[in-house]
């Protein structure tokens, strides 16, 4: 089977936050298979090559990517690309792509089974953020019959309700699957905590739906030597401008730093020289960073019911309402005061819950029922 992936921006950029993780972890996963990748040939925000790139196909290993220009990334290249490789089927990376509309007109005229992952974006919490513009482009798809025949993929139920709800599509369409989460090319040593000591790290695209303003206020009141690392694009200058004034107003205790840019092969030992990832993010469909936390043993305090992670709730993590900001204040100071006996068996329960939770194996069964039930 031949899967042709067009997509804004993969590896080696870094700052096309979860999308490229998951579609690198599918390539692998579903390896026996012939996956092709067309993709832009520069970081997000810029303009500048890559470097290590080569003109036509790279091979990954895992798949063969395709890396255009800002000119060359057009409907004329993407049919071009289809004649050339004649795939089996399109596989789609979010709905609000500008490659989006070229190529799902291109799929309809060459009658080409195509699964879209939304990926978050028709959610709540990702909806909201520039809804006049998307609305509009969601009526126009459907009216020009672009989303028929379509089959989808989601990640959580909210994400299955909020593609009903917008695209109107049939259960059957629908494929409710996991992405595939990035597994360490090595084991990491647990942090060893004291009592008193707290290193929070935050990891992901600054920008309001990541909600980092809301991370730095919570440790306004809390207690003992903490550390708290920022790490991720600064997509957004004037809320990162936001951020950096109330990083300002914290006490001296409080110790807040941006760490800049961290590669997909660094991010798990990133964690592991963490105490907890704090992320009380407004919307994600899956969370590859969050997974990728809980993988390297690094207990998680995340929002309650906009992630698909509820359940970690004691059991090595919080999940806390966004609307309760002293529950957080609370949960911070809980691990900033553990003593590292006990915070070496809530990282015991943590190690217990995502073994538990991830079967990779499963995930290529049913990966592959999808595909072949098109």
């Amino acid at each position: 089977m031949k899967i042709l992936i067009v997509m804004g921006g993969f590896f080696p950029g870094k700052k096309y936050g979860g999308p490229p993780v998951s579609i690198d972890n599918f390539c692998s996963l579903m390896k026996e298979y012939a996956c092709y990748i067309v993709t832009h040939n520069h970081d997000l925000f810029e303009t500048e090559k890559y470097s290590n790139i080569d003109d036509g196909w790279n091979d990954r290993g895992n798949c063969k990517v395709l890396y255009l220009s800002d000119s060359e990334y057009n409907k004329r290249t993407f049919k071009k690309v289809m004649e050339e490789i004649k795939p089996d089927v399109l596989y789609m990376q979010g709905l609000f792509q500008s490659c989006v509309f070229p190529c799902l007109q291109l799929a309809k005229k060459r009658h080409l089974k195509v699964l879209l992952a939304p990926r978050g974006e028709l959610c709540a919490g990702a909806l909201h953020l520039k809804k006049q513009k998307k609305v509009p482009y969601i009526y126009l798809i459907k009216a020009l019959g672009l989303t028929r025949n379509l089959h989808f993929q989601s990640t959580s139920e909210e994400e299955t309700e909020a593609i009903k709800k917008w695209l109107k599509v049939s259960d059957d369409k629908i494929h409710m699957l996991d992405n595939i989460p990035s597994i360490p090319s090595k084991e990491y040593p647990r942090r060893v905590k004291q009592a008193g000591e707290g290193r929070f790290v935050f990891l992901s695209r600054i920008h309001p739906k990541k909600n980092l303003l809301s991370a730095i206020r919570y440790f306004h009141t809390v207690q003992g030597q903490v550390i708290f690392d920022i790490y991720g694009p600064i997509e957004d200058e004037a809320y990162w401008q936001e951020c950096e004034e109330e990083i300002k107003k914290l006490p001296d205790h409080i110790h807040v730093k941006y760490c800049g840019l961290v590669s997909h092969e660094q991010v798990h030992e990133v964690f592991s020289r963490y105490d907890a990832f704090l992320f009380p993010t407004l919307s994600e469909n899956y969370g590859h960073v969050i997974a990728e936390a809980m993988i390297s043993c690094c207990p998680i305090i995340i929002s309650r019911g906009t992630t698909p992670w509820d359940d970690v709730d004691q059991n090595g993590g919080y999940t806390i309402p966004l609307t309760e900001n002293a529950m957080w204040t609370k949960g911070i100071q809980q691990l900033v005061d553990m003593s590292s006996e006990a915070y070496a068996e809530f990282c015991d329960q943590l190690a217990c819950y995502i073994d538990f939770k991830l079967d990779i194996s499963q995930l290529k069964t049913d990966y592959e029922a999808m595909f072949f039930a098109m």
